[in-house]
């Protein structure tokens, strides 16, 4: 534990032991950095050493400082955790263990890319425990993969997603990236339709986002390269709506479809607000009132001198994030549980002052309400930013 939480180390220890954590590990190496990325990553493969023994400290550390609690969900995210080797990926893999209580774990998850993975490694990661593979395919369109700078083609994409079938994975997520310079919706679809053939129950929807600095957004700036617009980038977001059930992949989340039974529980916590902690560069954390967030500077956060920014939520604060983060969800909220909260905490007059905001949207179709619970019509998952904007 850092010095900046010394004093609530004991209330850390309470908020760990109300429910079980989920624990992200954030992997910075790539082979390469993509044209859109913003994500901390990097190719310096002389770090490695040192950031795997700095993960391994942290670990240890934060187990020791909880009370190794109990966590149900864990997630290696990066970055590509698949550039690690099988020994790097084994050893990290029993700190986990070691530093925390997985007698109730009921997912592990691993991000990997195309390009980076092999029948012998995707073995080796599902005979160690990790049960859900979530591969970055973005596309199958191989001038697109090039303009986005991939690593691998269409058909290592595909090839990948069967690989890890092969070796065991039942639980096999891929990204679907929209909103890319030259895309053409009809091969949006059938990208969606060629990813859940090959194997894929869960498909992640991203909009491409260029709203921080990289290659592409320079590329955009400079006249080489034209986005799609706002109305053909919701074109083929609701043409993925449409199509998606009827491949057996309904929606949960405004972005994630998943076969029944195959959601991601590990994200689905963020949207729940339940506790995580995040170890590793520009990760973040959620125990009780207090979130934080590792220094994104890979050197100073290698070498422990990084910045942290750390927030102590207040109730309203707190309250606010239910609706915010909830509503993302398709089954949306039970509105009568939240106003229940916020007498609870004499935050009523807040609450009403939202259903004030709120009429509007759901007078103009954006929201649903069914007996207690307020949900995103299908036409408001399109339009959902003003409305979440009521709750910052």
């Amino acid at each position: 534990m850092f010095k900046e939480l010394e004093a609530q180390s004991e209330a850390l220890r309470e908020a760990a032991r109300v429910e079980p954590l989920g624990l992200y590990l954030h992997i910075p190496f790539c082979v390469d950095r993509c044209a859109y990325c913003s994500f901390v990553s990097t190719r310096e493969e002389s770090l490695r050493p040192a950031v795997l023994e700095r993960l391994r400290q942290d670990l240890q550390t934060w187990g020791d400082e909880l009370g190794h609690p109990l966590v149900d969900t864990v997630y290696l995210g990066g970055g590509t955790p698949s550039v690690l080797t099988a020994g790097e990926l084994t050893a990290l893999t029993d700190e986990v263990k070691q530093a925390f209580d997985l007698s109730a774990l009921l997912e592990a998850t691993l991000e990997a890319n195309p390009g980076t993975v092999d029948p012998a490694w995707l073995q080796v990661a599902r005979g160690l425990g990790w049960d859900r593979i979530s591969l970055g395919v973005q596309t199958l369109d191989d001038d697109l993969l090039r303009r986005l700078g991939r690593i691998h083609d269409a058909r290592t994409g595909l090839e990948a997603l069967q690989q890890a079938r092969a070796a065991g994975f039942q639980r096999i997520s891929a990204d679907l990236m929209i909103g890319i310079p030259g895309q053409d919706l009809a091969r949006v679809l059938d990208d969606a339709r060629q990813l859940v053939a090959a194997g894929a129950s869960h498909l992640s929807i991203y909009m491409l986002d260029l709203d921080k600095d990289c290659p592409l957004k320079a590329e955009v700036a400079a006249g080489r390269l034209v986005l799609p617009t706002e109305d053909a980038v919701a074109e083929a977001f609701e043409a993925l709506q449409e199509a998606l059930p009827s491949l057996g992949l309904p929606a949960y989340e405004i972005s994630n479809y998943a076969r029944p039974g195959q959601l991601s529980i590990h994200n689905t916590r963020y949207w729940e607000r339940r506790p995580y902690l995040g170890l590793g560069p520009s990760s973040a954390s959620h125990l009780g009132p207090w979130r934080w967030t590792e220094s994104g500077d890979l050197h100073a956060w290698t070498k422990g001198t990084g910045a942290r920014d750390i927030q102590e939520l207040n109730p309203a604060e707190a309250l606010a994030e239910i609706p915010l983060l909830g509503l993302r969800m398709l089954r949306g909220i039970d509105w009568e549980d939240l106003r229940a909260r916020a007498a609870g905490l004499a935050l009523l007059p807040l609450v009403e002052k939202w259903e004030q905001e709120l009429e509007i949207f759901i007078q103009l179709g954006l929201l649903t309400r069914q007996g207690a619970n307020l949900r995103f019509s299908r036409k408001g998952l399109l339009l959902s930013n003003p409305v979440l904007e009521i709750f910052v």
